[in-house]
């Protein structure tokens, strides 16, 4: 393995540590949040009218930021920072009138959104609805806002800023708990949100001034800006179209009784972690230097980078699915079961958090084959197999919630990842003739002794211990323990390089 791709993966490492720790304080958010609030009606709304906003900002900023990061390192890389900076300013200038206007005709048509969010409310609940929809409208502002300072940092391989959101949003969520609870209630979490979008967003303009400082721009003068939108208007529609799965799912949700919604967003919380951790901070590493790859039209390099990063992600991916599936229990109750959060909260919420893990390979492998398709500009693809995959997910959310409640909807959304993996990986021929993804099959055959070992590790464990923590510790650790043991005795070249750079860690 090169020098340049052994610094990939030391990056890698580095974010994510620093971001595990940043989610381990989100996990003590998540819990003071779940003892104060439980899953009742008032946080279904909230969380309702909170994740639509989240979904809307989700669709228009990965568009851009995914756009924006490739193409201004192209400009970077083959211009200089001068005409970089005069990208990002002709951006700026671009999406805030467009962001206004969004809001504008989102408050003008608030009753009909939550007639569609939240179609069994009765008229109390649908008022409450607007109101939250109304006050959370704004984060869409700041989300997009603060997506071109972390795009320019993302770029510049500086990652450092743009992932400590969660942990300045766990700090003032969990300060508003405790001192705004009693006062402000459930709409002590928008102010909590307020706060944090508010000290982000000065971090980075602060962090960013080395890189970037606006000034007005023509849009004759920035070529390139023509370039972004053409991109991302495709990578718009197909998030677009993959977000209405959320809409629909929290719709589905709020018909299946009160606390059915808070219980799918509390898994969700879960499920992030695993994602932000383990999926979000590789790709993101990686895409920048896809890009940079593409730049300079090193395919073979840009192969060599994304198989050994596919093959990674199998050897952590799985052994986590299976965790989290056996002690889907005992990580609810760990982080949560407590003060207002009952034992049916608890089997809520984990059975949504199985359905959801059940997704985490696909949806590791399908972020990883979407940022080499994104490396060569191409978004169109993407969007079409967005449609496809959105169409399962609506499909199996109605069907299977009707058998099995909230699993149904979460189970709907892994199957809705592994479609689309699927159908991109074979789109990604069309640029890399080479590439196929049966390559990776003989990684997969190896997991099967390493899962049959881990499956008897947490058996073992669940009846040894009775204690939720010494179950899913030992569970964990053990477990993972021994998964890598048996995988390091198969002869897998990725584990093989990551265990000499252990022991070389060790040795040093």
């Amino acid at each position: 393995m090169s020098k340049k791709t052994r610094g990939i993966v030391a990056t890698t490492a580095i974010i994510t540590i620093m971001t595990l720790c940043f989610k381990l304080l989100g996990f003590v958010k998540q819990a003071v949040v779940a003892y104060y609030f439980g899953t009742t009606d008032a946080t279904d709304i909230y969380y309702v009218a909170f994740n639509f906003v989240g979904s809307l900002s989700s669709a228009f900023i990965r568009a851009i930021t995914i756009s924006l990061v490739s193409i201004y390192t192209h400009a970077l890389v083959q211009k200089g920072r001068e005409a970089a900076s005069r990208l990002l300013s002709a951006c700026l200038e671009l999406l805030l009138p467009i962001v206004l206007f969004v809001l504008l005709i989102a408050y003008m048509i608030t009753p009909q959104i939550a007639g569609i969010l939240a179609p069994s409310y009765d008229a109390s609940r649908s008022l409450l609805l607007q109101e939250y929809l109304k006050i959370c409208y704004p984060f869409f502002l700041f989300s997009v806002v603060t997506l071109v300072w972390t795009s320019m940092l993302d770029a510049n391989k500086d990652f450092t800023i743009a992932r400590t959101e969660s942990a300045i949003t766990s700090i003032t969520t969990i300060l508003a708990c405790v001192l705004l609870y009693n006062i402000q209630a459930v709409t002590s979490l928008v102010i909590a949100q307020y706060v944090s979008y508010s000290i982000f967003a000065g971090l980075l303009l602060i962090r960013g001034r080395r890189y970037f400082k606006f000034t007005f721009v023509k849009f004759s003068q920035v070529p390139e800006i023509k370039l972004v939108l053409m991109t991302a208007l495709p990578l718009f529609i197909g998030n677009s179209v993959s977000q209405i799965n959320k809409i629909v799912d929290n719709s589905l949700s709020t018909g299946l009784g009160a606390g059915n919604a808070s219980a799918l967003s509390y898994a969700v919380v879960l499920e992030d972690f695993v994602c932000n951790i383990l999926i979000n901070n590789v790709v993101d590493v990686l895409y920048v230097n896809f890009s940079t790859y593409s730049a300079e039209g090193n395919k073979e390099k840009l192969g060599d980078t994304m198989r050994s990063a596919i093959n990674i992600m199998i050897c952590i991916m799985i052994p986590i699915t299976v965790i989290t599936c056996m002690c889907a229990r005992e990580i609810v109750s760990i982080a949560y079961y407590r003060g207002s959060f009952t034992w049916n909260s608890v089997l809520m919420t984990s059975a949504a958090l199985i359905g959801y893990a059940l997704g985490f390979l696909s949806s590791g492998v399908r972020d990883i084959v979407l940022r080499g398709l994104y490396s060569f500009k191409d978004t169109k693809g993407p969007m079409i197999t967005g449609f496809f995959a959105v169409g399962f997910n609506i499909f199996f959310s109605i069907l299977l919630s009707r058998f099995i409640g909230v699993l149904g909807i979460s189970v709907a959304s892994s199957i809705s990842m592994t479609v689309n993996f699927i159908i991109n990986s074979h789109m990604l021929k069309k640029h890399m003739p080479e590439y196929k993804f049966r390559k990776h099959v003989p990684v997969l055959v190896k997991q099967v002794p390493a899962v049959a070992v881990l499956f008897l590790v947490v058996i073992g464990c669940k009846h040894i211990f009775s204690s939720n923590v010494l179950t899913f510790g030992f569970s964990a650790l053990a477990g993972l323990i021994v998964y890598a043991l048996v995988l390091s005795l198969e002869n897998i070249p990725e584990v093989d390089m990551l265990k000499e750079k252990v022991l070389g860690k060790v040795r040093k």
